[in-house]
């Protein structure tokens, strides 16, 4: 990946994102090091996310600072507390959250068990809530108590990235979890963007279209074909145009303006 911004533009940063270990997650992982950042890479399979750091130093050999790698389940209350205590004590610091980690169960809601429907909201939702809380909790919440309950106008960019999707406007057959999760990520969103005002954190999501991932590709090569020709620009994405956007998102200048927004990147499947 190419640089995006200018060189350097998060040195001194530490950003969270979660499921890094491949497709959208080690795009945005891979992007914001490559910009200056020190990122903590988080997802569940520790060797995935060795091989992940590996490729990520191959791909950004210049990195500010090397990347580190928290395994933990998202939607564990036990294991994010621990990784982002781990993250603090080693940076010190952290900056931004990217909350990427999802999975899918798909099948019609005639065939959807309650157990697959909860995991999923679990990872998706649950994720979210659980990493946006403890960053908060341990690190945002006490810097704004230190301040007297003051608003930290310190000029530090903080922000947090979540992920919808188009399909929490369009609905998607066979995803009433997915697309449930992905509707109510957008209204957390709001709602921590609200919450969050004081700490000045910006607080956004992405809602992406189609994406060329494994996730995708499972769909069936007529499927993808089908997400192509439905997007007004006659294709789908390729993780490094997401991750493009979110830089972007990340960075105040660029929306240091912006928050409590959900960011259409969908190639004009969906127009709000």
């Amino acid at each position: 990946m190419d640089l995006v911004l200018r060189e350097g533009a998060f040195l001194g940063e530490t950003h969270i994102v979660t499921g890094a270990a491949q497709g959208i997650g080690f795009a945005i992982a891979q992007a914001l090091a490559l910009h200056g950042a020190q990122v903590a890479m988080v997802d569940l399979d520790r060797g995935r996310l060795d091989e992940a750091k590996a490729r990520l130093q191959q791909s950004v050999p210049k990195a500010a600072v090397a990347p580190l790698v928290v395994a933990a389940n998202v939607a564990s209350e036990q294991d994010v507390p621990r990784a982002v205590s781990e993250i603090l004590e080693a940076t010190g610091c952290i900056n931004g959250l990217v909350n990427v980690a999802g999975i899918t169960r798909d099948a019609r809601i005639t065939k959807k068990t309650l157990a697959d429907f909860n995991l999923v909201l679990s990872v998706h939702l649950g994720g979210t809530f659980l990493f946006t809380r403890e960053v908060a909790v341990q690190h945002w919440h006490p810097l704004f108590k230190a301040k007297g309950d003051q608003p930290l106008d310190d000029g530090v960019n903080r922000f947090i990235v979540n992920f919808s999707s188009v399909s929490a406007r369009n609905g998607n057959i066979g995803q009433v979890d997915y697309t449930a999760a992905k509707g109510a990520i957008e209204a957390v969103t709001r709602t921590t963007a609200r919450e969050f005002s004081n700490y000045r954190v910006r607080v956004n999501a992405i809602a992406p279209g189609p994406v060329n991932t494994p996730m995708l590709a499972a769909a069936g090569e007529q499927a993808v074909q089908a997400f192509k020709r439905a997007t007004l620009l006659g294709k789908v994405a390729e993780p490094e145009d997401i991750a493009a956007t979110v830089l972007g998102m990340a960075c105040p200048k660029i929306s240091g303006y912006t928050t409590g927004q959900i960011f259409a990147a969908n190639g004009g499947l969906y127009l709000a």
